[in-house]
């Protein structure tokens, strides 16, 4: 077991055009969280005293916020992931919390909240920016990477 810092991780960001993705230095992420998460699905047994359990469906939400936008006006693709409905594109999102420590690397990423905070003239204006894997049916954990790629 390791001890592991912020220093130590790694945070990529990416458009599904297959262009290279943006570091967290390139975003100024102040800061980055992953949920993964598993139901129960749960029935009532005829005759039985109790009910039968089962698992549920796995899930992986995340956030993060960024200082930094889009230079000179231009498209931010996690914005336009959210309201573009007809883009039907996805972001992709990898990363490790340190060298040797857990990695992801999710591909069917979707924004599902994107929040502005202005600040005033001591307050850096951020963006607060949610997200879900959209197909966690695919995810696999092996040698400490977890990942909803399959290619």
């Amino acid at each position: 077991m390791a001890t592991v810092t912020g220093t130590e991780a790694n945070i990529y960001i990416g458009d599904d055009s297959g262009a290279p993705t943006d570091d967290h230095s390139t975003w100024a992420i102040s800061d980055f969280s992953l949920t993964f998460d598993r139901g129960t699905a749960e029935q009532e047994l005829l005759g039985e005293h109790g009910n039968y359990f089962t698992q549920g469906s796995l899930s992986v939400e995340g956030s993060l916020s960024q200082c930094r936008f889009a230079a000179s006006g231009g498209k931010s693709f996690l914005l336009d992931n959210l309201v573009d409905t007809d883009n039907h594109s996805y972001i992709r999102i990898s990363g490790s919390i340190g060298s040797t420590e857990l990695s992801f690397y999710f591909v069917s990423c979707q924004v599902t909240s994107y929040e502005v905070s202005i600040g005033d003239a001591d307050t850096i204006t951020e963006a607060s920016i949610d997200f879900q894997v959209l197909d966690p049916h695919l995810i696999t954990y092996t040698a400490g990477v977890i990942s909803d790629y399959s290619g």
